[in-house]
C-alpha cells in the first residue's frame, strides 16, 4: 500500500502513524495486497529464515539463484547449518509496503530469524519520522512474534541515523548491506542493484551477524 494513502497531509503523530499501521495489516490481509510476487512458499520442516526486503533482497539485475538470499542457504548448507532460507524481498517496497505485507510474507511463516531490508525507496517519498516509525513498528512485531531481528541497511547521510537509533532501541544487530562492494570493480549489474558476485559479497557481509543467532549446526 503506498505510503502517501496512509499519512494525512502533515503526517500522523507516532501514535497515530502505528494505529494506521496495524490497520494496513488488516487490510492487506482482507484484500490480498502486495503479498511475495513468487508462488506460494512450501517449507520443509526445518527452522526457516526470512528475508524481507526490496529489490536489494529480490535480488534486481542477478538471476534467482544468485541474490544474497540464495547465497546465504548455500552457505548454511555447506556449514551444517539446518535452515531454509524464504525469499521476501519485492523491488519497489518502501517501509510502508513491508509492514503491509508483513503477517502474510513473513509472521505465518513462524521464522526463527528476520532479515530486514527496507527503507532505501522511501527518501523523498516519505517524510523520514513516518518511514522511521513505520520501520521500528516492524522490527517489534517481528520481536514480539518471538523472532530474531537482524537489521540490514545502508550507510548514507539521511538514513544512516535511523537504522543506526532502531538497531540500538530494540537490541538488534544492523549491518551495512552494501559496504563490501565500493572498493571491488566489477560487483555492480546497473547503477543501484549488485551483480550475482555483488549479491555474494552482500551475503558474505551479513554472515557474521547470522552465524550468533544459529543453533549449532549438524555435521
Amino acid at each position: 500500500m503506498p505510503s502517501d494513502t496512509m499519512a494525512a497531509k502533515h503526517g500522523p503523530s507516532r501514535g497515530g502513524w502505528v494505529v494506521v499501521c496495524l490497520a494496513s495489516l488488516t487490510v492487506a490481509a482482507a484484500f490480498g495486497l502486495r503479498f511475495l510476487q513468487r508462488p506460494n512458499v512450501v517449507l520443509d520442516g526445518r527452522p526457516v529464515i526470512v528475508c524481507l526486503g526490496d529489490s536489494l533482497t529480490a535480488g534486481n539485475t542477478a538471476a534467482a539463484d544468485q541474490s544474497y538470499p540464495a547465497w546465504l542457504q548455500r552457505r548454511l548448507d555447506g556449514a551444517g547449518y539446518r535452515y531454509q532460507v524464504v525469499n521476501a524481498g519485492v523491488s519497489g517496497d518502501r517501509v510502508a509496503d513491508g509492514l503491509a505485507r508483513l503477517r502474510h510474507d513473513v509472521l505465518d511463516l513462524h521464522p526463527a530469524i528476520v532479515i530486514v531490508d527496507l527503507g532505501s525507496n522511501d527518501p523523498g517519498h516519505t517524510p523520514r519520522d513516518q518511514w522511521a516509525a513505520g520501520l521500528a513498528t516492524i522490527v517489534q512485531f517481528i520481536q514480539r512474534a518471538h523472532s530474531r531481528v537482524i537489521l540490514g541497511g545502508l550507510d548514507e547521510p539521511g538514513m544512516a541515523e535511523v537504522y543506526r537509533a532502531i538497531s540500538t532501541r530494540f537490541r538488534v544487530p544492523l549491518v551495512w548491506l552494501t559496504s563490501g562492494l565500493w572498493s571491488r570493480p566489477g560487483l555492480w549489474g546497473d547503477a543501484h542493484h549488485p551483480n550475482g558476485a555483488g549479491y555474494h559479497v552482500v551475503a558474505d557481509t551479513i554472515w557474521p551477524a547470522l552465524v550468533p543467532l544459529l543453533s549449532t549446526p549438524r555435521r
